[in-house]
């Protein structure tokens, strides 16, 4: 019998693992998708720029199908959780930024003196935390005139 994997399954066996940046990227590559919703042409496609290399880009490749070795996933590391996805053929930019309170959350959780459980235990703790908050207090969503291009 063949059962289908939900998002989040699929998006943790590729990436490995469950993190608290999987997470971040699995909540901002679905807000990207319900913001964006069908694709305005079958020959569009999705861009991402990401201002961070963390865990979270996984998500986006798997979600949101913007990969590097496609060059849809183009990233500018300055160490922001900033976030712009783009469909071709469109003028429009949608733009999510992490918020700073939740990322200061996520970094008092770290304690590298903690037992492997007690390190577990935070892991989870701040999974679920990015996967309960709030939309409101999870990100800034912007629409910004133009368009990201391929590399």
């Amino acid at each position: 019998m063949c059962v289908e994997k939900t998002p989040w399954e699929l998006v943790i066996d590729f990436h490995g693992h469950t993190c608290p940046d999987i997470a971040l990227g699995y909540r901002v590559a679905q807000l990207a998708q319900r913001e964006m919703g069908i694709r305005p042409a079958p020959d569009s496609e999705c861009l991402v720029k990401a201002y961070t290399q963390s865990c979270a880009l996984d998500a986006v490749q798997v979600l949101n199908k913007a990969t590097i070795g496609r060059r849809a996933l183009i990233i500018e590391e300055i160490q922001h959780h900033i976030y712009q996805f783009h469909f071709t053929g469109t003028q429009e930019i949608h733009q999510f930024t992490v918020s700073s309170d939740v990322l200061d959350h996520l970094k008092a959780l770290q304690h590298p003196d903690l037992s492997p459980r007690e390190r577990q235990n935070k892991v989870l703790e701040g999974v679920q935390y990015v996967l309960t908050l709030e939309e409101s207090a999870f990100c800034q969503y912007d629409k910004i005139p133009g368009e990201l291009r391929k590399l």
